[in-house]
């Protein structure tokens, strides 16, 4: 498969169209803002997931569900973190633009990722075309795989319930600093997904070691949840197969399994014929 690579200012991209449009690198002003590429990839003896058959790294989007679920209505298993990652996209360069474009095999869906770089500000601008007769229920959720060795601290709107989603059980925490001071005091060997419900504001940030900051801004309509993954060397739990790696990521649902928030009326949908999109931004700084 071919890497491409798109530079504007201080942005350097490497992407993949073949390999799910996966962005291999995210780089602004010569610090990575994602996990790169491993020297050697082991596949895991133990069954973790399709998702786990391919290297893991970098960003991939996760539509139409994220965990792996029955289409609501259709006999299709949707794979683990949806089937985008899985097909091959069209790209369009500009000199500020990457627009990513892919056709479901299974749903009459147009999925676009658009990828909009101005000096300090990265807007990922998503639109889902619905060429079908019925309405399409679906989530989305980005996955950018963040280097979590490099991360100093992060601030997070206030929120409801959190959900553990590795324990099945809702969590006492209530104070965002909670939430920081548990993940960023893990120790190696562990991992950890929560989902942080009923978020007050759409807006939150990280801040690396190296004194970069990134604030993201999001719909909070749209996105209620933020999903917090945190792999400190837990998974996969395999001699080999073990990761470094964070996300946060706005979320639909109160969870990311399509099927459960389907039944509850929280996720996303578009009706037949029309389209629907959304901004998500990520704002560059110094501290």
């Amino acid at each position: 498969m071919m890497k491409k690579k798109f530079r504007n200012n201080k942005w350097t991209v490497v992407y993949t169209p073949e390999d799910g449009a996966r962005i291999d690198r995210l780089n602004f002003d010569g610090f990575d803002l994602l996990t790169t590429e491993p020297e050697k990839f082991k596949l895991p003896e133990t069954d973790f997931g399709q998702f786990e058959t391919r290297p893991v790294y970098g960003y991939d989007d996760c539509f139409p569900s994220v965990d792996y679920s029955i289409y609501p209505g259709l006999d299709w298993n949707i794979p683990d973190h949806g089937e985008l990652c899985w097909l091959k996209w069209q790209v369009d360069e500009t000199k500020d633009r990457l627009i990513f474009s892919v056709r479901s095999k299974v749903l009459p869906v147009i999925f676009k990722r658009e990828m909009h770089f101005a000096d300090d500000v990265l807007s990922w601008n998503f639109h889902v075309i619905n060429e079908g007769q019925e309405t399409l229920p679906f989530l989305h959720v980005m996955h950018p795989l963040m280097p979590l060795r490099e991360v100093e601290k992060f601030d997070l709107p206030a929120f409801g319930p959190v959900f553990d989603e590795r324990q099945q059980k809702y969590l006492n925490f209530t104070k965002p600093d909670e939430i920081e001071n548990f993940l960023l005091n893990q120790p190696a060997g562990t991992e950890q997904m929560l989902f942080l419900q009923q978020v007050h504001n759409g807006e939150m940030s990280l801040t690396f070691k190296n004194g970069l900051k990134c604030v993201i801004t999001f719909p909070v309509k749209i996105f209620p949840t933020i999903g917090i993954w945190w792999n400190n060397l837990g998974y996969p739990d395999e001699d080999g197969c073990r990761r470094i790696e964070c996300a946060f990521e706005p979320t639909p649902g109160p969870t990311s399994v399509l099927a459960d928030v389907y039944k509850t009326g929280t996720c996303l949908s578009v009706m037949p014929g029309q389209s629907i999109s959304w901004q998500i931004d990520w704002k560059m700084s110094r501290e």
